[in-house]
């Protein structure tokens, strides 16, 4: 069960209680005052959460967009430095990374099973590591680029001052995806908080409740029958 499921399940559950004209708990939590309130709560916690992901597959996307279009500058930036007269060492250097770069690139999907029942995921050009890893390599490129006194491009990506903005943009994606990672994962420990750790989580307040009901209008009761089969069941995010 999902975690919207599991927050329609409560939803249903409150408003059954709600319509009980017996219901008088004398547990503060169990009030519908307080039922109603967790379940605001946990819409909340759910909420956050979803804007959180986002966020971070925004933020993912944004990098490998940017990272994407590296090869093709550094292609530019060899191209540059071989027209400014730059010494063989130095364009042997930039070969390597082109070489570093290609076989980092982007592998084949996986194909899925005919037996799988989970989604298949597409690879990423690049792990984390390797998008850190990337971005140090190309800051290390740039600093070579400044010392080259005969590279002097017009065009603005090439330019020193144009690649120091990309050193600046790269370092700043990756710093963006941690951030992100970050947020998601502080969302997820509350969310999870609210429906299953917490004291008066959404599964032990309705779990006591369900009790409640039980003890005031009877095992075989109407009241009693409409709630026992409502499961509240771990969800994943």
């Amino acid at each position: 069960m999902s975690y919207s499921k599991t927050a329609d399940s409560y939803d249903g559950f409150v408003q059954l209680c709600s319509g009980y004209g017996g219901y008088n708990p004398g547990s503060p939590n169990l009030t519908l005052s307080a039922l109603y309130e967790l379940a605001g709560k946990a819409r909340d916690a759910l909420q956050a959460t979803y804007v959180a992901k986002s966020a971070m597959k925004e933020a993912t996307n944004q990098r490998e967009i940017t990272f994407a279009g590296l090869q093709k500058l550094v292609s530019g930036i060899s191209f540059a430095l071989a027209a400014s007269g730059a010494s063989e060492q130095t364009m042997k250097d930039i070969r390597v990374f082109l070489r570093q770069m290609s076989s980092r690139k982007k592998g084949r999907d996986p194909i899925p099973s005919d037996q799988s029942t989970e989604p298949v995921k597409p690879n990423r050009p690049f792990s984390q590591r390797g998008y850190e890893a990337m971005a140090n390599q190309f800051a290390e490129l740039v600093q070579m680029v400044n010392r080259q006194p005969n590279y002097r491009p017009n065009e603005a990506h090439l330019s020193k001052a144009g690649l120091q903005e990309m050193v600046k943009q790269l370092h700043g994606h990756n710093q963006a995806v941690r951030d992100a990672r970050a947020a998601f994962s502080h969302a997820r420990v509350a969310l999870h908080q609210v429906f299953y750790d917490d004291a008066q989580s959404i599964v032990a307040t309705a779990r006591a409740a369900k009790k409640y009901l039980r003890s005031v209008f009877g095992l075989n009761s109407n009241e009693y029958s409409q709630v026992r089969k409502i499961q509240f069941t771990k969800s994943y995010l």
